[in-house]
């Protein structure tokens, strides 16, 4: 395990997040994801099993990406995998489960550390990595007795890492989120006045629905430009069942804070890789930074497709210790933008998602399981 732990996997989280060429991160990258499938295939009996009737078998040398198995992400929500003895798991991660049972995720210490390096050296590379105050358009957990909050407080604590000073602004009154209005405005205008960098962060559609709706339908407005960075997590289903679009999203938070679109991030992620981030700017696609990479497959035959054409999203990561989540298929639609630098100097891979995929279309992954554990 101590081996493990060094080398080749703390070889590439010593990386910076975005600077490797493609050679450099396929040699890389190759190598970690090889020493990771070994060492679950060695501690996990049943990652071990599936590997082997996926027609897997492990070389000394990394193979095509493509060519690793991939576990459906359902899997997590029938049956706690772990690659660890119990008495090394540290915490228990449950999803937030909005569409039925959650996911649970066992985390030991070194997953816990490899994900926090991961995830604070690409939140610092899009925000800067001074510590700022956060202004977090949520309950405060210790205050509230929503049954959403846990799992909502969950997802954001990860992320306060950069934080000097968090500061909740919105509160709970007969089941109702509600912006506390005048403590938001005023806390603004302070920092707005006193020229401090700031961040404002929430999960995607309460940041819409219960900030920039309540400033705009009040008409006021902000002068940030200079010292406010937006970044939202979440998924975008509840917003276009409203009908608002990713472009209207931008230009109306643009609006009430005064910064430009590339001040305003989007971030995917998801529990059962839980630390690995990809962030949007403005209008522009997501990053796929040098500790995971990412493949489109097919809704059917899941075969990877050509870049530019959609399909579910697998991403591999050799960061996982305490759990095989190393390979996992998405029921996320995405699709590969471009790879190379990108006009701000990142290097790497450039996906948008797109959406959920339809029950249809993510049978196949369900029935993965099927037909190579049972």
């Amino acid at each position: 395990m101590e081996t493990q732990d060094q080398n080749p996997i703390e070889l590439i989280l010593s990386s910076n997040p975005f600077t490797l060429d493609s050679g450099q991160k396929r040699k890389l990258f190759g190598e970690a994801i090889n020493a990771s499938f070994q060492y679950h295939i060695e501690n996990n009996e049943l990652f071990g099993n599936y590997c082997r009737n996926f027609g897997f078998s492990l070389s000394e040398n990394p193979v095509e990406l493509s060519e690793y198995p991939y576990i459906p992400v359902n899997i997590f929500k029938n049956k706690r995998l772990t690659s660890v003895p119990a008495d090394k798991i540290n915490a228990i991660l449950n999803s937030s489960a909005t569409s039925g049972v959650p996911s649970s995720i066992a985390i030991d210490s070194v997953t816990a550390k490899r994900q926090s390096f991961a995830s604070a050296k690409v939140m610092a590379d899009y925000l800067g990595g001074q510590r700022r105050p956060f202004l977090i358009l949520d309950e405060d957990p210790l205050k509230s007795r929503s049954a959403d909050i846990p799992a909502r407080a969950a997802a954001t604590r990860g992320f306060l890492i950069l934080s000097s000073e968090p500061d909740y602004f919105l509160y709970s009154e007969a089941g109702q989120l509600h912006l506390d209005r005048d403590s938001f405005i005023k806390t603004l205008q302070r920092y707005e006045n006193e020229n401090i960098e700031i961040c404002i962060f929430g999960f995607t559609y309460i940041l819409y629905e219960y900030v920039i709706k309540v400033l705009l339908d009040s008409k006021i407005h902000f002068n940030l430009a200079n010292n406010l960075k937006i970044a939202h997590i979440g998924g975008w289903k509840k917003l276009e069942s409203q009908k608002v679009s990713k472009f209207q999203f931008l230009d109306d938070v643009s609006k009430v804070f005064g910064v430009p679109e590339d001040n305003i991030f989007d971030i995917y992620g998801f529990t059962e890789q839980m630390g690995l981030i990809y962030i949007s700017k403005g209008s522009f696609p997501k990053k796929v930074p040098t500790y995971s990479e990412i493949i489109i497959r097919d809704f059917q035959s899941l075969q990877p497709v050509p870049d530019g054409e959609k399909g579910l999203i697998q991403i591999l990561t050799p960061l996982p210790n305490s759990y095989p989540g190393i390979s996992v298929l998405t029921e996320d639609v995405g699709r590969i933008v471009s790879r190379g630098t990108d006009k701000f100097g990142r290097n790497g891979t450039e996906f948008e998602v797109i959406g959920r995929a339809k029950k249809a279309e993510a049978r196949g992954c369900g029935d993965i399981m099927a037909e190579y554990v049972s």
